[in-house]
C-alpha cells in the first residue's frame, strides 16, 4: 500500500513539543511578533508578483522579457529589511576605470503570517520596490524566496516555520531577460 503525503501528514503530528510549547502559546509569540514589526518597526516593502499563468514566457528557456510580464496588484508587506552597502563596480576590470556605484542587496525577514494574511506568495524572479525615499523607489529582484524555512532558526522552539528570509538583487537593467 502507498501512503501519500497527504495520508502521512494525518498520521504523524507534530506534538514533539506539546509538553513545553503549545499551539497558544506559539500563537502568542506570533502576536507579539506581529505587533512589534507592523507597530515598532513600521518597515515596508512592495511586492509585484509575476502573474506565471498570463506572462508570455519562452517555449525553450522558460524565461520571460520584461516587457512581456504581467503583474499581479501590488501588494505593501509589513517585513524587516536591511538595505546593504552599495556597491563599487567598473565597467573594464583590466584599466580599472569608468566607475559606477551599485546598489547593495536587500535581505528582508516576513511572517508567514503576513503574506497568508495579504493572500500573496513570494516567488523567484518576482520584483520588490523599497521606498527609500519620498519621491524615489528602488526595485529588487528575488534572489532567494526562502521557502526552506522549517530549519530551528526559522521555527519558534521547532513548533512551526514563521517567517522567511527573502534576498534580493538590485534590478539594474529592468530590460534583461528574467527567469521565472
Amino acid at each position: 500500500m502507498k501512503l501519500s503525503t497527504t495520508d502521512i501528514r494525518r498520521k504523524n503530528p507534530i506534538n514533539r513539543n506539546n509538553m513545553f510549547f503549545s499551539e497558544h502559546q506559539f500563537n502568542m509569540q506570533l502576536g507579539f511578533s506581529m505587533e512589534y514589526i507592523n507597530k515598532v518597526l513600521n518597515q515596508t516593502v512592495v511586492l509585484y508578483e509575476i502573474d506565471r499563468e498570463n506572462t508570455k514566457i519562452d517555449d525553450v528557456y522558460q524565461e520571460a522579457n520584461f516587457k512581456d510580464l504581467v503583474f499581479k496588484t501590488p501588494i505593501e508587506l509589513n517585513c524587516m529589511y536591511k538595505l546593504n552597502q552599495a556597491e563599487l563596480k567598473t565597467y573594464d576590470i583590466q584599466k580599472i576605470k569608468n566607475y559606477y556605484k551599485k546598489v547593495g542587496k536587500l535581505e528582508f525577514q516576513i511572517l508567514q503570517k503576513e503574506l497568508d494574511e495579504n493572500n500573496c506568495e513570494i516567488h523567484l524572479g518576482d520584483y520588490i520596490g523599497l521606498q527609500v525615499t519620498p519621491d524615489h523607489m528602488e526595485f529588487f529582484t528575488v534572489a532567494d524566496d526562502g521557502r526552506v524555512n522549517y530549519d530551528n532558526k526559522h521555527t519558534l522552539y521547532g513548533f512551526e516555520p514563521y517567517y522567511r528570509n527573502i534576498v534580493c538583487a538590485s534590478v539594474g537593467d529592468v530590460t534583461e531577460t528574467q527567469g521565472i
